[in-house]
């Protein structure tokens, strides 16, 4: 019964019985069925209290940490609220990585399982060796009254089978093995995003900056065929063109430009930031960045085995397979079930000879663990097989991310010696030709309109080559110099 209803009974029975209550006879008579009401109230208001769903826990929990920045804004500290920090001047790629991989909820609940897999190691060891057992025998009521009792007590222990203990902490350490390469799972990832994010925002910044040339001058053009039509050297039609062209320019400049507040509020909310901070995102310019030192083919597979978490997990799993094999196999020969040294107490005893020992012996008759040895053994087969696929698949990866990531480089690198050097002599020429009275404004701003679209167009190649770059660098695992990463505190 609920307490609602309880509070509703007692209503009730209160009010049907207030004419009677006066009387001390009603009075007994209203006090019987009340009574087991009240106890029943008791009993319901010591329940322990329902426990709340999933989906109520994390409605709570959101709602705590935006009461948390309510507060946090109310006392004059916006953006210090939630776990949020102090926001910096200036922020580089490799601090927003540390950043975000010290605020990420995900990699504290992975390491989180990792401590707890790995305390499991001697736990599991542990188990294995059961606690002693103090046994005593019964006690007879007629042999006491005949003066003859018997009384016999000892200790059992129950030894463990060779090999038994480290085959438990074996499979344990394969489960350590296997949370560790998810939380290497779970950085990659995260430091992927961040550095792809980071270089976005940069990239954008660059496109942006070109878009707004390009639009500055197709303005100027506008204004000039404006200028030539009131002098009645051009067309309206010319005019309109411009004006049209001058237009998509600044509509064209609006896409990136949105794209790179949203790519600049993921960066920052991720490193712990408040998104509206004035935060100066430091990194190399993206058009004149030199490429990318590259390690040769062999040196990034071989660092991409040593840091790939895939191929951590398959070794893992031939280690836990293995370890599986080895406990099952401890199990299939006879060995002490328990061993137990007494000591009997009777008249008929003479000390100290009561002494006592038994011992028990397990025969696997009809238990001999064949199918557990057999699936182990399957399992230890499949694992390698499942390590040699992972090996093939990584190498094949890092060879295409290699060959695409040195594509773009050699696009970015000609683009930059062939059409560079005509874009520079493009703007010496124009000017050199206005100075002279050579050519129109008109035809010189059509000129420099051409030399900003080429800076747009090695844009799109940078892009394309550090996109490739991030995804080499994820296949990779690390740094893409063949070096190992940096040991994770």
């Amino acid at each position: 019964m609920k307490i609602a209803e309880v509070f509703s009974l007692l209503r009730r029975r209160c009010s049907s019985s207030s004419s009677s209550s006066s009387c001390p006879r009603a009075g007994a008579r209203l006090a019987a069925p009340v009574w087991p009401s009240v106890a029943c109230l008791s009993l319901v208001a010591c329940a322990a209290p329902a426990q709340l769903e999933g989906s109520e826990r994390a409605i709570a929990l959101y709602r705590e940490a935006r009461a948390a920045e309510a507060q946090a804004e109310a006392r004059g500290g916006a953006g210090l609220a939630a776990g949020r920090r102090a926001a910096p001047r200036e922020l580089t790629a490799d601090e927003a990585v540390a950043m975000a991989k010290e605020r990420s909820a995900t990699l504290a609940m992975m390491r989180a399982r990792e401590a707890t897999a790995r305390a499991r190691v001697d736990a599991d060891a542990a188990g294995t060796y059961r606690n002693p057992e103090v046994r005593v025998s019964q006690l007879r009521l007629d042999q006491v009254l005949d003066h003859e009792p018997r009384f016999a007590a000892g200790l059992r222990i129950r030894p463990p089978r060779p090999g038994e203990a480290g085959a438990a902490a074996d499979v344990a350490r394969a489960d350590v093995d296997v949370a560790r390469a998810e939380t290497r799972v779970s950085e990659l990832e995260l430091e992927a995003e961040v550095r792809w994010l980071f270089d976005e925002v940069l990239l954008l910044d660059a496109e942006v900056e070109a878009l707004e040339a390009v639009a500055a001058t197709r303005r100027r053009l506008a204004d000039q065929e404006r200028a030539r039509v009131s002098v009645s050297q051009g067309t309206a039609v010319d005019e309109a063109m411009a004006a049209l062209s001058a237009a998509v320019a600044e509509e064209d400049g609006a896409a990136p430009r949105a794209r790179r507040e949203v790519a600049r509020a993921a960066l920052l909310e991720r490193a712990g930031v408040d998104p509206a901070a004035p935060v100066r995102l430091v990194g190399e310019p993206a058009a004149s960045a030199p490429l990318v030192a590259l390690a040769p083919e062999e040196a990034l597979i071989e660092a991409a085995l040593r840091n790939r978490p895939e191929i951590a997990l398959a070794a893992a799993e031939i280690d836990a397979a293995g370890a599986e094999g080895a406990l099952a196999r401890a199990t299939r020969w006879p060995w002490l079930s328990f061993i137990e040294i007494g000591y009997e107490f009777s008249p008929a005893t003479r000390d100290p000879l009561g002494w006592t020992l038994e011992a028990g012996l397990e025969l696997p008759l009809f238990d001999t663990r064949a199918s557990e040895i057999a699936a182990a053994d399957a399992g230890a087969i499949a694992a390698q097989r499942t390590l040699v696929a992972e090996v093939q698949r990584v190498a094949r990866e890092v060879r295409d991310r290699l060959r695409e990531a040195r594509a773009a480089g050699a696009l970015v690198e000609e683009f930059r010696a062939r059409a560079l050097p005509a874009v520079e002599r493009a703007g010496i020429e124009v000017a050199r030709a206005l100075d002279s009275r050579q050519i129109d404004a008109v035809r010189a701003l059509s000129l420099e309109e051409r030399r900003a679209a080429a800076q747009v167009k090695l844009l799109k190649l940078v892009r394309e080559y550090r996109t490739a770059l991030a995804e080499l660098r994820i296949v990779v695992g690390g740094p893409l110099d063949g070096r190992a990463p940096a040991a994770r505190r």
